[in-house]
């Protein structure tokens, strides 16, 4: 699942080129040291610039430097090559020391600042609690240092990150920080992320928006047309690609009479998607538009997880919506497949002649290893690692 609400946090700060000398003015400088590993690599990333890149950190007996610019406490991490994180905050004129030990990557110390100071009693008191405690330890810390950059990255961590987010909680925290940081751009923008959230709640109308299919046909979302109409929002590049989009196929084949279904899909590869959705064109209202997450469409439904569903009456109420496979199949179920006099059962493999739009069939796609790579489409919605606090 891709989920957008992982947003990096902070104010916008540039990665300066590595630099020779010690931390002077707005420069500062990382020294790492392993207890138990004397040769290797890992991977460093500013999270408050949307542009930056992973630079390779090069560990030589045992050690490591990393040095650059920050005009304020900036968060970055540190990214191993089992996918653990691991966050430093660094800030002008400082050099932080950190220490640690790959077989315990989850406990690691740093220390030459304030902000590396509170994460690192977080840590300890955090240590052995569950997940549900610490998250609510998290909440406490920011209800108790608002003033703090750790806290923004704290409401990242545990609540933006959170797969099941609790929209009032993550809305009053927001709230608390900004009069802290008025100015901070990402708290506002994510704010606002949070008002568009509650659009596709059971209950709301659905947003009146006409999209253009690709076929050409004006598809005109305040008039669903039949007793039902499923809005389904996803991407070529999605994980659950496969599975997904066989079965709008199959809605669109099996219930065509009750239920129209449209799918929007958030690829920025336009190529990709005509080949994927080809065979589709006829009972499916398929559109793209190019814009990924900016897509008007996805804006006005306040779509922050893919893939994910709406589905309406004929009245443009909203009945059901939700994140997952099951739950789609569960609600068509409840409420579209009742009504049919004749069930037809849902095909569960994919048609012969879909493939990756690169002539591979799904079973002769290669599966690579995930590499962190920025310029994956995925990773405005964050980056599928583990991360320790």
């Amino acid at each position: 699942m891709v989920n957008r609400f992982y947003i990096h946090v902070l104010s916008l700060v540039l990665i300066s080129v590595l630099m020779a000398c010690g931390p002077s003015g707005n420069q500062f400088k990382i020294e790492g040291r392993f207890k138990d590993m004397q040769e290797g690599e890992l991977y460093i990333y500013n999270m408050s610039d949307d542009n930056a890149r992973f630079d390779t950190l090069r560990v030589k007996g045992g050690s490591f430097v990393y040095q650059g610019t920050a005009e304020a406490p900036t968060p970055y991490l540190l990214v191993f090559p089992n996918a653990m994180e691991q966050v430093i905050f660094v800030d002008a004129g400082k050099t932080i020391e950190y220490e640690a030990s790959t077989t315990d990557l989850k406990n690691y110390t740093v220390k030459g600042s304030d902000e590396n100071n509170l994460l690192n009693d977080f840590r300890e008191q955090t240590r052995k609690m569950t997940v549900v405690k610490t998250k609510a330890a998290a909440k406490t810390f920011i209800e108790g240092h608002p003033a703090s950059p750790v806290s923004i990255y704290m409401l990242d961590r545990y609540f933006v990150q959170d797969d099941n987010i609790v929209y009032d909680e993550l809305a009053q925290l927001v709230a608390l920080l900004l009069k802290h940081h008025p100015n901070n751009l990402l708290l506002i923008h994510l704010q606002t992320d949070i008002k568009q959230a509650g659009n596709t709640d059971v209950g709301k109308t659905v947003p009146k928006i006409k999209l253009e299919s690709k076929t050409g046909k004006i598809v005109d979302l305040g008039s669903p047309g039949k007793n039902y109409m499923l809005v389904a929002f996803w991407a070529t590049w999605m994980e659950e690609q496969w599975d997904f989009t066989p079965k709008l196929r199959n809605y669109g084949r099996n219930y065509s009479e009750q239920m129209r279904v449209v799918g929007v899909s958030l690829d920025t590869q336009i190529y990709k998607w005509e080949e994927t959705v080809a065979p589709d064109s006829m009972i499916i209202d398929h559109v793209c538009d190019g814009k990924g997450w900016d897509s008007p469409a996805v804006v006005k439904f306040g779509i922050r997880f893919l893939p994910y569903y709406v589905l309406a009456d004929k009245n443009g109420k909203i009945v059901a919506s939700g994140k997952g496979l099951d739950e789609m199949d569960r609600d068509v179920d409840k409420f579209v497949k009742k009504n049919v006099q004749q069930d037809v059962p849902l095909q569960p493999s994919a048609p012969d002649n879909i493939h990756d739009g690169l002539g591979n069939s799904p079973a002769s796609v290669d599966v690579k290893p995930y590499t962190p790579n920025p310029a994956n489409p995925g990773v405005r919605q964050g980056l599928p690692l583990k991360m320790a606090p």
